[in-house]
């Protein structure tokens, strides 16, 4: 029993453990943070939106960050309905729409001088502006935006009759020759004669001069008023299409009792010889309008 003394020298030391060496290792966040929150908020539909992790707290916040700064803004009642006049009065004020419809300050429609009577009234734009409740930013862009459609479309139809027209002339003077001014003459000399006013001459001029078909007829008209010499037509007809001129060609070279062919000799010889300029001259037409 002697040697159980505690205090002896001779009894081995108990080891005592290290505490370094046996501490439980920490734990690495997982990032999860719902089961912090009451169990009211973490079931709430609001949360559901965010995922568990570390990710999903910085989500939550941002999205808490800026419903706080959108609440600095000044809020305004949407109107309960159509018929609610005071919230939409209130509405409306918020928005900036002008108290009369006066108040847009709309400039006049920039538009080809062409157009603007044509043109819807700034007046009567603003009126309907003002009736839909548009903001004078939606007012202004959709004013212009109807002033650059407006010259748009009229500048394509422009350029469209500017193609027609060049077309048609190019037709009839292949087909004329050098008799298509005289041609083009005589037409507008019936529309001349023969409209009550000049606001009638524009608007034939305009309707007609784009399609052959009635400059042809015009001109025909008025030829046969020249050949029989009847007051504004008698000095138009001085030039004749090739297909003219080759017909004239045949009567005066096929007319054996006329002054060319000269066949009876009843004919002077200066009678006989202003035919043959004549037939000649009316070769180089044939030949100039035909190429």
């Amino acid at each position: 029993m002697e040697n159980l003394d505690p205090v002896s020298g001779n009894q081995d030391p108990v080891a005592t453990a290290d505490p370094v060496a046996t501490a439980e290792p920490t734990a690495e966040p997982t990032g999860a943070w719902k089961n912090t929150l009451g169990s009211d908020l973490r079931n709430s539909p609001l949360m559901s939106k965010f995922e568990d992790t570390t990710e999903g707290l910085n989500k939550a916040f941002s999205s808490h960050a800026n419903l706080e700064q959108l609440l600095g803004h000044e809020k305004v009642p949407i109107p309960k309905g159509a018929d609610d006049s005071e919230g939409w009065n209130r509405f409306s004020k918020a928005m900036g729409v002008p108290d009369a419809a006066e108040g847009y300050g709309l400039a006049d429609m920039d538009v080809p001088d062409e157009l603007k009577e044509h043109a819807m009234p700034k007046e009567k734009f603003s009126e309907m502006a003002h009736a839909y409740k548009l903001t004078p930013s939606q007012a202004k862009g959709m004013w212009e935006s109807l002033a650059k459609g407006g010259t748009e479309k009229y500048q394509s139809a422009m350029e469209a009759l500017e193609t027609k027209m060049t077309d048609t002339v190019n037709s009839l003077k292949g087909e004329w020759g050098d008799a298509y001014e005289t041609n083009v003459e005589l037409g507008q000399a019936v529309i001349n004669k023969f409209a009550a006013d000049q606001e009638m001459v524009d608007y034939v001029t305009q309707q007609l001069s784009t399609d052959d078909k009635g400059i042809k007829f015009l001109s025909k008209l008025g030829g046969q008023f020249a050949e029989n010499k009847i007051g504004d037509f008698a000095s138009k007809r001085f030039s004749l299409a090739p297909d003219e001129a080759q017909n004239e060609i045949d009567k005066l070279t096929q007319d054996l009792a006329g002054p060319y062919m000269n066949v009876s000799n009843s004919f002077t010889e200066k009678d006989h010889q202003s035919a043959v300029d004549r037939v000649n001259t009316l070769r180089v037409a044939v030949n100039k309008g035909r190429g």
